[in-house]
């Protein structure tokens, strides 16, 4: 049994270039800040548990999804460019990611105060920032893409990998903002944006090819 390793780095990547830890950072912050230590960890735990069974979901799924809904992928590719494009320009930008509900503060145990948290917190920061429609419309091509059973289990462990950093940093954002400050993180997502950029074309060509076989 043989796995695409290319397939695999690149899926890595533009999982990469579309959850980009390092600018979730001052949303995180931002929302679970006024939390204590062991609350904040179970929090970002249990979002990020989610977002992986959301998103592994759709990798595993996705394609079987689409035969049911008799979409084509190269039309999905097209769309889902459209998408990525959109969301790449709006990382260029800084306007990716959003937060403005106040969260209330109330004395609860563990449980019920993590569990309140992930009610308020999960939409947005759940779903769309992190199991988006970037990032379904990606983990569906790729797991489309893949042509083993190896091959999909490389990318289910990649998409688990990037989501494990992106738990690590939300555990030590707080951290990471005062050594850094906010323009770095910045100038990373845009990095990260015209990746996403370039990632996002490339689906649309792909797709646009198998429309028009004569197009190139």
């Amino acid at each position: 049994m043989e796995s695409n390793w290319d397939l695999v780095t690149n899926f890595t990547v533009a999982m990469l270039a579309i959850v980009n830890p390092l600018e979730k950072i001052p949303l995180w912050v931002a929302a679970a800040e006024d939390e204590k230590q062991k609350v904040q960890w179970a929090l970002a735990a249990l979002v990020i548990f989610s977002c992986a069974l959301i998103l592994l979901f759709f990798l595993c799924l996705g394609r079987d999804l689409l035969l049911k809904l008799h979409i084509d992928l190269a039309s999905f590719k097209i769309g889902g460019g459209l998408i990525l494009l959109q969301f790449g320009f709006s990382m260029m930008k800084g306007t990716a990611v959003d937060i403005s509900e106040t969260l209330s503060d109330e004395t609860e145990d563990l449980r019920g105060k993590v569990l309140r948290r992930y009610q308020q917190i999960f939409i947005p920061i759940g779903v769309p920032v992190i199991a988006g429609p970037g990032a379904i419309t990606t983990v569906i091509i790729y797991g489309h893409k893949s042509d083993s059973p190896l091959t999909t289990m490389l990318l289910s462990v990649a998409l688990v990998s990037v989501l494990a950093l992106l738990l690590l940093t939300l555990l030590t954002g707080a951290l990471i903002k005062r050594v850094t400050g906010s323009l770095p993180l910045e100038l990373i997502s845009r990095v990260f944006g015209l990746i996403l950029i370039a990632i996002s074309v490339q689906f649309m060509v792909e797709g646009l090819r198998q429309v028009f076989p004569g197009w190139t």
